[in-house]
């Protein structure tokens, strides 16, 4: 009865080992300690470890040194993964290789005048398009076929890279390469493309659509992502600005940098977060690059605008459009504008 008892006990063991060695399926057996885990990455990922969904589980996969991503360049959560992987002396599975089904395309690129940017990868990104968190705010870089990921072991959430950029035949920034960063987030001023042309700010100007008065008449220019409006982020009517612009391929005329003539932002102070406050109001046309003036259901609002100011979802404002502000008090007296929202 005993010896019965035993056998029984074992078959059951045994058909429970097998039952858990099969919970991370699909997997293929290549060598002694090596299988290979196919599934869907999650947003735990980092640079270090993969966290792969399968049908049978999450595993998690450490990304060494040893480590073959040449096939996984962008590794999102949602992103199909399939990793190579062996039991390492830790007792964790190690990639020898990662592939995923990623892919980019090609632009027309000008070369000539590329721009290096630093700073971390955000949320949105994709193998076809970066999203790049910089200290002024996020840039839309497009990934093409072209693009070398050489330098780099692969991309995630909050990685620190430096990209090299150029503009492309679609108005859109195109990376020409990126590398592992180990500085900070800063980002360099983006050189300017195109011929050069002065005039003053038209009513009727839009967030989309310059209209310039020049020597030659008025003159109607397309403000998209890839304007460089660091330099001149207010558009009111009469304003000085230079531009310097290009034809797209859909043959109209776009801004590649505006700077604005007569005014520079204010000097950055000191705010108290226990000032913070939300705003809501439209730009009158006293508005400069130094102070915004938002007209509220109670008044007129003077807010200040500094090179703190985040304008990543308001790259320029113009007059007579409603504007939601997040702003602190400085110790100047005045409240600063700490990041601004079209609408």
């Amino acid at each position: 009865m005993k010896k019965s008892l035993s056998a029984f006990l074992s078959v059951t063991l045994a058909v429970l080992m097998g039952l858990a060695a099969a919970l991370f399926m699909p997997i293929t057996a290549k060598a002694a300690m090596e299988i290979t885990f196919e599934g869907k990455a999650t947003d735990k990922t980092t640079g270090d470890v993969l966290y792969l969904q399968t049908s049978g589980g999450t595993v998690e996969i450490k990304i060494d040194s040893n480590t073959d991503t040449s096939e996984a360049k962008f590794i999102f959560k949602g992103d199909k993964v399939i990793a190579d992987c062996y039991r390492g002396d830790d007792e964790y599975w190690h990639a020898s290789k990662v592939k995923s089904d990623n892919k980019s395309e090609n632009a027309d690129v000008d070369k000539g005048k590329s721009s290096t940017v630093r700073g971390k990868i955000a949320k949105g990104t994709t193998s076809s398009k970066i999203y790049l968190k910089t200290n002024s705010g996020t840039m839309e870089i497009k990934v093409d076929e072209s693009t070398d990921l050489s330098k780099v072991k692969y991309l995630v959430i909050d990685k620190k890279v430096e990209i090299v950029c150029a503009r492309g035949s679609d108005a859109y920034m195109h990376a020409i390469s990126v590398s592992d960063s180990e500085g900070g987030g800063s980002m360099s001023t983006i050189n300017a493309k195109g011929t050069e042309i002065s005039g003053k700010v038209v009513k009727g100007t839009t967030t989309s659509n310059l209209i310039l008065k020049t020597s030659d008449g008025n003159k109607e220019y397309v403000l998209d992502v890839a304007t460089d409006a660091t330099e001149c982020r207010v558009l009111i009517p009469d304003e000085h600005i230079t531009a310097f612009y290009y034809k797209g391929n859909d043959s109209k005329y776009h801004i590649s940098k505006l700077i604005n003539d007569d005014d520079n932002c204010a000097s950055t102070v000191e705010t108290d977060k226990n000032t913070n406050a939300v705003v809501s109001g439209r730009v009158t046309s006293e508005t400069t690059e130094e102070i915004l003036f938002l007209e509220l259901s109670n008044g007129i609002m003077e807010i200040k605008l500094d090179s703190t100011t985040n304008f990543s979802r308001c790259p320029v404002i113009v007059h007579n459009t409603n504007l939601k502000v997040e702003c602190e008090r400085g110790n100047d007296g005045y409240y600063h504008a700490k990041s601004i929202i079209v609408g």
